[in-house]
């Protein structure tokens, strides 16, 4: 019978580091592999396009990715932008012609445009709205809107006022692949004492041009009078001038047949007139 320590051989230990080895290094890689695996996959939802961006050669130009599911390098990225219509709202503070503070919400109407898309990537990037559109529109807006006074701004101007901004914003943005297609002034706030005294002249102008409108209906309705007046003055010219005796003689023998013929009469009273005509007809007597 043997006793002591009984030696391994040293081949039978470094299989073993080696298995051990292999093992702890295939999960590392599994786990790298797991932790690198969202950022490959990319997924552009509808409405949406992608511009892909290499480690080596930069920005891809040549290729804008539309919706879908697209697989990447890990240490490549690809820009997402939206293509649909946006509606971005503005609070503006602006100046009038008079230097009166005004307030205005404002609402600016854009989208991108896919076919330059590379473009606005490599000169602006994804923030192009805080880069661009929204100090486009708070500078047009100062400047257009410091031609007017607050009472135009408030009333009858508006509109005028939209289409200057809008019509300056698209020269401004023309140089990139951006299409506003609408500005609208939602809103605006004046300080109160302006506000009441424009509300206050916007009503004595409405009752003026209410009084206007009564007046003129008075004159029109007077004036149709007078007309009517002076055709039934002309009328009675024309007739008082054809009433000759003779007329009257024709008049008064076409009457006294119809009652003649009549079914009702009974009695026919015949006048004491020259001509045998009815009393109220007797033209000739005097």
């Amino acid at each position: 019978m043997l006793t002591g320590n009984r030696s391994v051989p040293s081949e039978q230990i470094r299989t073993k580091e080696e298995g051990v080895f292999g093992r702890w290094s295939g999960g590392v890689l599994l786990l790298l592999l797991l932790l690198w695996l969202p950022g490959c996959i990319v997924s552009i939802n509808p409405g949406q396009a992608g511009v892909f961006w290499d480690i080596s050669h930069g920005t891809d130009t040549s290729q804008v990715y539309r919706e879908g599911v697209q697989i990447i390098a890990p240490w490549n990225r690809m820009y997402i932008y939206d293509l649909r219509t946006q509606e971005a709202r503005i609070r503006l503070h602006v100046l009038s012609i008079n230097g009166l503070p005004i307030g205005m919400d404002s609402s600016v109407i854009y989208r991108v445009n896919p076919g330059t898309l590379p473009t606005l990537q490599e000169t602006v990037g994804p923030d192009y709205y805080h880069v661009l559109i929204a100090p486009y529109v708070r500078s047009e807006a100062r400047k257009i809107v410091g031609r007017y006074t607050p009472s135009q701004i408030y009333s009858n101007q508006r509109e005028l006022i939209e289409k200057e901004i809008l019509k300056n914003l698209r020269e401004k943005l023309r140089p990139y692949p951006i299409d506003v297609s609408g500005f609208l002034i939602r809103n605006v706030r004046l300080p109160e004492v302006i506000r009441v005294a424009i509300e206050r002249k916007l009503t004595e102008e409405q009752n003026y041009q209410r009084m206007e409108y009564v007046l003129d209906v008075a004159r029109k309705e007077a004036q149709k009078r007078r007309i009517e007046a002076q055709g039934i003055q002309a009328f009675q010219k024309i007739v008082q001038s054809n009433l000759t005796r003779e007329y009257l003689i024709w008049k008064g023998i076409r009457a006294t047949e119809r009652i003649a013929k009549s079914p009702n009469t009974k009695v026919i009273i015949i006048g004491g007139g020259k001509n045998g005509l009815p009393v109220i007809l007797n033209a000739g007597s005097k």
